[in-house]
């Protein structure tokens, strides 16, 4: 069968393959895979540096894909409370389930933990087989393209229903206007944020119209002052922050355009030193949390979101492309062409 596999360890290096069929173990199902997101990530595996060599450490060739949607086809001995035929949305994480961190609740710190698609082969094929624990059964008229992005919805509402909680009626600032930034936009407005301020860059140009239509206020960094634009929202300055972009220079203006006790979630991965002044951080009292993926009941409250904005889910898959396309897919990415691009293995 077919894979998107990342063959080599250096750049590029991105290739469909023929692999194996995969056998169904005691307690796992057999996934058919009907569509599967590309993110930062996937760019920076392709890309390959010695940060992501270290990180991963795959085999190769390694299937990439961690966020994937398909239907279960078989179940493995041990295996109950599945519909074969049924539409899935797989959770990439997989974790010991035994360590200090496991035993708190909070899988995304688990020690032994392995990511589908990142350090082990992923859904970017026809068939996969994983773990019955990290399967959530979908409702049966899902659209399978909006569920692709249930994966980053997650990790959206870690940051905000979990890890740094807004308050109805909350003014809320995102950097960045990617798809990680625009679904913290979504769960903030279904949270009840009364404003949801979208900061992104001229490059972004695009991005920005569209958070615009999902309710945002937009704003360009480059063209306007971010904190005046954030106080003509909210005078106090913003209740909550949560950093998509992964910028080292998002910190200080995300800090700088909270209100005195305002809270701010890094999410994305920056792996560059992050300048900020940290005297208004103590005279304020404002916090920064780290918000790392998710925890595994994270994933009830994403499916149950995903359901209520269908709609605006699909709004944020710009392109469908067949898995022969990967590089074409990859090359927008890297120029911004896109929001989100969603790989399948055939398109009828």
């Amino acid at each position: 069968m077919r894979a998107l596999a990342k063959t080599r360890p250096q750049p590029g290096s991105i290739e469909e393959i023929v692999v194996a069929e995969p056998e169904t173990g005691v307690g796992q199902v057999l996934i058919e895979v009907a569509a599967g997101g590309l993110c930062g990530t996937d760019l920076a595996i392709r890309r390959w540096d010695d940060d992501i060599a270290a990180e991963y450490a795959p085999d190769f060739p390694h299937v990439l894909g961690h966020e994937f949607v398909g239907r279960s086809v078989a179940l493995g001995s041990g295996v109950e409370g599945f519909e074969v035929g049924g539409l899935v949305v797989v959770n990439p994480h997989i974790n010991c389930g035994r360590c200090y961190y496991c035993n708190l609740g909070r899988h995304a710190l688990c020690l032994e933990r392995r990511i589908m698609g990142c350090h082990i082969a992923g859904g970017l094929t026809e068939r996969i087989a994983v773990p019955a624990d990290n399967i959530f059964p979908l409702p049966g008229h899902t659209d399978a393209l909006a569920a692709a992005l249930i994966e980053p919805l997650t990790v959206a509402a870690h940051a905000v229903l979990e890890r740094v909680p807004l308050a109805a009626g909350d003014t809320v600032l995102v950097m960045g206007a990617g798809p990680v930034g625009l679904l913290h936009l979504l769960v903030a407005r279904a949270a009840g944020a009364a404003e949801v301020i979208v900061a992104g860059v001229a490059a972004d140009a695009a991005r920005l119209e569209l958070a615009q239509k999902l309710g945002a206020v937009a704003v360009d960094q480059q063209a306007e002052d971010l904190q005046a634009a954030v106080r003509r929202v909210a005078p106090r300055g913003a209740d909550v922050a949560y950093d998509a972009s992964g910028h080292e220079a998002a910190l200080q203006p995300a800090l700088a355009a909270l209100r005195r006790g305002g809270r701010l979630g890094m999410v994305g991965y920056c792996h560059a030193a992050a300048p900020f002044h940290s005297l208004p951080l103590a005279l304020d009292e404002k916090e920064i949390f780290g918000c790392r993926a998710y925890y595994r009941d994270t994933w009830l409250r994403s499916t149950a979101l995903a359901a209520g904005m269908t709609a605006e889910l699909r709004q944020l898959v710009t392109h469908v492309l067949p898995y022969a396309e990967v590089e074409r897919a990859f090359e927008m990415l890297e120029q911004r062409q896109c929001m989100k691009v969603v790989l399948t293995p055939e398109i009828d």
